[in-house]
């Protein structure tokens, strides 16, 4: 059984102002703990559910858990009434604590940047996207959801633990930090530009920003002097737009 305490916190992580204050977040299910495990991440709580379903996975997780010196907690079916987010428990979850990364800690290559990005679903699936072709460098501005929301986490399938995430409180000013400091330059993806070539970089090591704004308002105006080059997807049908996830998939693809 878990402590009320312990189920207390739970719940207060699913609101963001208690993840900024406690820079902790949530991770559920057996894959995306394993994930935060393997990864490095900071696991400072494993909840498994006390009627183990899979015992051999379970067990190995519970192995995996002390090999990193994370506690591990279990807990009855009315805690889980308690502290599961969806409507079916996924048998285990884990409060991680979460990364502290500062403009100057991003690795040099490729980064996407994402202004005013509200879905949840889109911004999983663009770390994840990310982390499929070799992409480790996520910039947020500071209207753009909040990572450690649980629906993305979940969405990103663990590649959140792949990827370094800073989230700027000025998109304006990291941007231009990053060309004057450290020679990037400003790639965005607007409806009027050049087309997309078939490949946009001669590898992962050039210092290059992918910019994707908003669907539905694009790139804010005081972004526009900060940016190199504009580039469309060609398209042939009669659809207003990509959704954002898609056009940054296409956009990965051709790096």
């Amino acid at each position: 059984m878990l402590t009320l305490a312990t189920i207390k916190h739970i719940n207060e992580l699913q609101q963001k102002k208690h993840r900024a204050a406690a820079h902790e977040f949530i991770v559920e299910g057996l894959k995306g703990v394993q994930e935060a495990l393997e990864n490095e991440a900071e696991v400072l709580l494993v909840v498994m559910d006390g009627n183990i379903r899979d015992e051999a996975d379970m067990q190995a997780l519970i192995k995996l858990a002390g090999e990193h010196e994370a506690q591990v907690e279990f807990c009855g079916r009315k805690d889980i009434g308690q502290i599961k987010t969806t409507d079916t428990f996924p048998g285990v979850l884990a409060i991680v604590s979460s990364p502290d990364i500062g403009l100057d800690q991003i690795s040099f290559g490729p980064i996407v940047a994402l202004d005013g990005i509200k879905d949840p679903g889109n911004l999983g699936t663009i770390i994840r996207t990310a982390d499929w072709f070799g992409i480790q460098n996520i910039l947020l501005a500071e209207d753009t959801v909040d990572p450690y929301n649980p629906k993305v986490v979940r969405s990103t399938m663990g590649s959140m633990f792949r990827t370094s995430i800073f989230e700027s409180n000025s998109l304006e000013t990291s941007l231009a930090t990053l060309k004057e400091k450290y020679g990037y330059r400003v790639v965005s993806l607007e409806m009027k530009g050049e087309p997309l070539p078939q490949k946009l970089l001669k590898n992962l090591e050039e210092n290059v920003i992918f910019l994707f704004g908003s669907e539905s308002h694009g790139v804010r105006p005081g972004l526009e002097k900060l940016i190199d080059v504009r580039y469309t997807i060609p398209g042939r049908g009669q659809a207003e737009s990509l959704n954002v996830a898609v056009a940054a998939a296409i956009v990965m693809s051709r790096v």
